[in-house]
């Protein structure tokens, strides 16, 4: 009779489960671990010293020659000059106080 109870209970409890995700969008953006299997339908972009934007597709996109401003003078693009676009030349920009 115990063993009944637990099977009926387990049954219940996954039919809520079941009910609950397939009514409810899943977003991604409260991860835990009970969605972590979850498919999500969320659009996501990469900010990065490559691509400022965030623009689809343009990471690794950098020309360290031609992109030479003043934010990679200390950068390490004059070690990847010889390496051309598609290599990580900008593995980190310097910002100023109060700049964007």
């Amino acid at each position: 009779m115990r063993i009944k109870s637990l099977i009926w209970v387990a049954l219940c409890m996954v039919t809520v489960g079941v009910y609950a995700q397939s009514n409810y969008p899943f977003n991604s953006l409260d991860m835990n671990m009970g969605n972590l299997s979850r498919l999500s339908d969320a659009k996501t972009r990469s900010i990065s010293p490559e691509n400022f934007t965030g623009e689809k597709g343009k990471g690794g996109m950098a020309d360290p020659v031609r992109d030479k401003d003043q934010r990679n003078v200390a950068n390490a693009h004059h070690a990847a000059k010889d390496l051309g676009k598609g290599w990580k030349v900008n593995p980190f920009i310097i910002v100023k106080p109060g700049e964007t």
